[in-house]
C-alpha cells in the first residue's frame, strides 16, 4: 500500500470505529469491511494493537469474529481491554464476550 493508500485506509477505519456506539462490539473483520476494505482484518487489528494508550477512539469495542478478546489472557492490553468492556456492561468469562446486562435491560 502506498502512503496515500494507507492513510486513506487508516481514516476510513477509525471513522468507522469512531461510529460503534457505547455497549456494542465489532469484528475485526467487520470493520474493515464497513470501512470498505473487506479482507483487510488483519491490517484493522495491527493499526488497533499500535494506537497509543490515549487514543479517545473506542479501540475496546473490536473483538475477534469468535467474540473474544484477542489479546492474551492477564496481559496489561487484555485487563484494559476488559475493563473498557464491563464498564459498558460486558461480560467477559476468560477471554469471550458472554452477554451486555446493560444492553439486554434497555430492550
Amino acid at each position: 500500500m502506498t502512503n496515500q493508500a494507507m492513510d486513506h485506509f487508516k481514516y476510513q477505519v477509525f471513522l468507522t470505529l469512531h461510529d460503534v456506539k457505547k455497549g456494542e462490539c465489532i469484528a475485526y473483520g467487520e470493520l474493515a469491511k464497513k470501512a470498505g476494505f473487506p479482507g483487510y482484518a488483519r491490517q484493522v487489528g495491527h493499526l488497533m494493537k499500535n494506537l497509543p494508550k490515549d487514543t479517545k477512539l473506542p479501540w475496546h469495542r473490536v473483538i475477534n469474529s469468535q467474540q473474544r478478546i484477542s489479546f492474551a489472557e492477564n496481559t496489561d492490553a487484555y485487563l484494559r481491554q476488559r475493563a473498557k468492556l464491563e464498564q459498558e456492561g460486558w461480560t467477559v468469562v476468560g477471554t469471550k464476550l458472554t452477554v451486555n446486562e446493560k444492553k439486554e435491560g434497555s430492550r
